[in-house]
């Protein structure tokens, strides 16, 4: 089962190319000379620098080598039973060439037949910090990076070079070089208490055995700890250990009517030390179970609902963290061979100094936060994956957008990087969010923003509203799947839950017409990406009511029931 993991892992990450700046000597500290592995990377780099062309073509004007180390421990039970319990260990390099120049080179071009932009060349190496085979690997990647690189550009150029075009931003971004050797990247490595963790996932997914309506269950813990090394041309010398630890709770039932009904509980955290006591997850888990109970008796909603809503505590944060956070990246999209233009990735890259929110409201990404309140955070980090210091981000301020998020791909009006480079794929950065914060001036109680949900409700006439008070993460659609939606009839102001609603609709234009916050405020900590190569981010927003949103009713054809009772209560 590992080895099938890390073959998928690594056929993710393969076929991969990015980017790079001006050729330039460096030096080695201290500390980086004792550390075979930044070592085998700066005798390499030097080497590449000095000797790395091909007849007359390009000599590359930006190399940047990443080592990814990782270390990983996962378990997963169910129904108190264990399933798996494994640990492995793997690393990787990846290698940039770009050649040509900042303003123009080989990178962010999709030629037909390619799935996406060539980003670099990653090869499995050995895990031992061993100087010679570390070189190897490096040599080889290098090789093969500056060989796509060469051919990319020349087919780059041809392209172009009898188009007209608007003028371009630069292919990639000048910045200055970073050194940042962590302390800690020194310690031990992966550290943990098996026979603790597998007694503890036994006993988690036990209570799950208490509920006879619950058909599957699954507690699965992961704990990962990453070394990312970073070397270019530049100057730039980083290592930054990042330790995540994921536990994840999933459930699922049927209806009487045959209607399929999961849920999943994600607690995300940067150590063993920070995850909930053993007692609030047993108890976390029991009210999942519980709702999941109770759902499955609950009506469906009969007809497909358009009006006001109330998103809260969680559903609010999970609604911004989908639908305003890809929206704040200034990522400029890669030329395509098929067609000229490049394709913004985000739909307010025109909005700026315009309303995107209410003007009571203000939206900061600051990747050096550690908590928010009493919450650890784990969207922290000092330096982004490019190796560039991250920094503080006004993006939002009195409802106008005022600034973006920036990697090493500059975007419209923006030629630098604010270090929000990020990806859990070596040498696929973006810009992505760090710890993503919403707040608002005017925030009311849980009661106020209910009585102006039927106040709107009202006014159009409705028989009732809804609340969602809790997405399932893991689900797909605009804002995830609703678990725990609520009917609000105007008469009475009672709560009645539902199942079966879905979204549609939901775009951050809607975010403009937002009718009211709460005082509240909700820490999401997200995994973002595929499985195994995720980024972690947090996001803090207060509950929202929105004046409008569209929930459709269950179609199609239900599964029919099972046959016999659960065999744990026959």
């Amino acid at each position: 089962m590992r080895n099938r993991s890390a073959k998928m892992k690594m056929t993710l990450f393969l076929g991969f190319i990015v980017s790079g700046a001006t050729l330039m000597s460096f030096g080695q500290d201290a500390a980086s000379s004792n550390n075979v592995v930044i070592k085998a990377m700066n005798d390499e780099l030097q080497r590449s620098v000095a000797e790395l062309r091909l007849g007359n073509l390009d000599k590359p004007y930006f190399i940047q080598y990443v080592v990814h180390d990782e270390e990983e421990y996962s378990a997963e039970a169910t129904f108190g039973a264990l399933t798996s319990s494994d640990k492995s260990r793997q690393r990787y390099v990846q290698v940039q060439v770009r050649v040509g120049s900042y303003e123009f080179d080989n990178t962010e071009f999709v030629a037909n037949g390619a799935n996406g932009p060539s980003t670099g060349v990653l090869l499995s190496t050995v895990v031992d910090n061993d100087y010679e085979n570390l070189r190897h690997a490096l040599w080889l990647a290098t090789d093969s990076a500056y060989k796509q690189s060469v051919e990319l550009l020349a087919r780059k150029r041809a392209f172009v070079q009898n188009k007209i075009q608007e003028v371009q931003p630069p292919d990639f971004s000048k910045e200055i070089a970073t050194t940042s050797i962590s302390n800690a990247s020194s310690g031990p490595g992966l550290q943990y208490d098996k026979a603790l963790m597998e007694t503890r996932l036994r006993e988690w997914s036990r209570i799950l055995k208490e509920f006879p309506e619950i058909q599957t269950s699954n507690v699965r813990l992961v704990a990962r700890l990453t070394h990312r090394y970073i070397v270019n041309n530049e100057g730039t010398q980083t290592l930054q250990p990042t330790m995540i630890v994921s536990l994840e709770v999933s459930a699922g039932t049927q209806s009487s009517d045959g209607m399929r009904l999961s849920h999943t509980l994600p607690f995300n955290v940067r150590s063993l030390d920070q995850l909930p006591s053993p007692e609030s997850i047993s108890q976390s888990i029991r009210q999942l179970a519980t709702d999941l109970t109770s759902l499955r008796s609950a009506p469906v909603l009969e007809a497909n609902y358009s009006g006001p809503v109330l998103l809260a505590g969680q559903a609010s944060a999970e609604m911004f963290a989908r639908i305003l956070a890809p929206n704040l990246s200034g990522q400029r999209g890669p030329m395509l061979e098929r067609q000229l233009q490049e394709n913004n990735m985000s739909d307010l890259v025109d909005r700026m100094n315009r309303p995107v929110l209410p003007a009571y409201f203000s939206v900061f990404d600051d990747p050096g936060q550690v908590n928010s309140g009493d919450k650890k955070l784990i969207g922290y980090y000092p330096v982004d994956d490019q190796g560039i210091p991250s920094q503080r981000v006004s993006l939002i301020e009195g409802g106008l957008l005022k600034d973006m998020l920036m990697g090493r791909r500059p975007g419209k009006n923006r030629n630098q990087s604010n270090g929000h480079g990020r990806s859990g794929y070596p040498g696929r950065e973006t810009a992505q969010i760090g710890n993503l914060f919403i707040a608002a001036t005017e925030g009311k109680n849980y009661e106020e923003l209910k009585q102006d949900l039927i106040r709107l409700g009202k006014v159009e006439k409705l028989e009732y509203a809804l609340i969602i008070k809790a997405l399932d993460s893991s689900a797909r659609g605009p804002i995830g799947n609703p678990i725990l939606t609520y009917k609000v009839y105007m008469e009475d102001g009672r709560e009645e839950l539902v199942r079966g609603a879905s979204v549609r609709g939901l775009s951050v234009q809607s975010l403009r017409h937002i009718q009211g916050a709460g005082s509240d405020l909700f820490v999401a900590n997200r995994l973002t990406g595929p499985r195994g190569t995720e980024t972690p981010v947090s996001v803090i927003a207060p509950s929202v009511l929105l004046e409008e949103m569209e929930l459709e009713r269950p179609t199609g054809v239900q599964q029919k029931p099972t046959l016999l009772s659960h065999p744990y209560f026959r």
